[in-house]
């Protein structure tokens, strides 16, 4: 609008040249037109202002907006992240669970391919457990998982991974371990677990753990492996409990 209202006024000036019979007309004419450009000028940088103050205001708001679903995203991705974390835990022992183990072997499984590090895995079970909860109940056979998760957890190395997988059983992967070395460290809980000095209600009461080992090695997936040395615990078990081997 403001580019037609200039160009008129520049025509009409055109036209005042044109058609002025004297100099002092023209003058005034073209005065007219200049002055009518000006206000228009004027309003036009009134106008403009406006919209740019309205303009400001609206990337303000729309800024505030941004941040405040920033911090709700954030908000939620924590919440997202401290429920996933929720999820990986076992509640009873406060260690990690079956899914947090299948996640985790897959990824040491990758990385094993990939540098050929070795890479062993532990599982190991609480003898006569079943007597436990018998003889003392379930609450006692509930203090009896959280004392050996526990004492596992803090004997073992950072980067090994500690899991409940099921029942009275544990699960540990251990990187940069071969078969030999985690039988030694299976030892090493073994003795721990059975000097650990349980008591229930003032009452000593004997707890044991049997052990199975085995190692990563070609051809072998993250479910043989660990059917490997389940059948090597299982036959510490039946050797008389209390017992590690290493299953081939």
């Amino acid at each position: 609008d403001m580019h037609d209202q200039v160009q008129d006024h520049i025509r009409g000036i055109n036209e005042s040249v044109n058609e002025a019979a004297e100099l002092e007309q023209l003058k005034d004419l073209v005065r007219m037109r200049l002055n009518q450009i000006a206000e228009h000028m004027t309003t036009f940088r009134l106008h403009e202002d406006e919209r740019d103050q309205r303009a400001q205001e609206r990337i303000k708001e729309l800024n505030d907006q941004i941040q405040l679903m920033e911090r709700d995203s954030e908000k939620l991705r924590k919440k997202v992240k401290e429920e996933r974390e929720q999820a990986m835990l076992d509640p009873l022992t406060e260690i990690h669970n079956r899914l947090a183990f299948d996640e985790r072997i897959e990824q040491e499984y990758a990385r094993w391919k990939r540098y050929q590090s070795p890479l062993s895995l532990m599982v190991i079970d609480i003898d006569h457990f079943k007597s436990i909860n018998d003889t003392y109940g379930h609450i006692a056979g509930d203090k009896v998982l959280h004392t050996v998760a526990q004492l596992l957890q803090d004997k073992i190395r950072e980067t090994d991974f500690l899991a409940r997988y099921g029942g009275e059983e544990f699960v540990i992967i251990m990187p940069g371990t071969g078969a030999e070395e985690a039988l030694g460290v299976a030892e090493k809980l073994r003795t721990e677990v059975e000097h650990c000095g349980f008591h229930y209600r003032e009452e000593a009461v004997t707890i044991t753990i049997s052990s199975g080992v085995a190692e990563f090695k070609s051809g072998l997936n993250p479910a043989r492996v660990f059917e490997l040395a389940d059948s090597a615990m299982y036959r510490a078990k039946e050797d008389g409990r209390n017992r590690c081997f290493i299953g081939k």
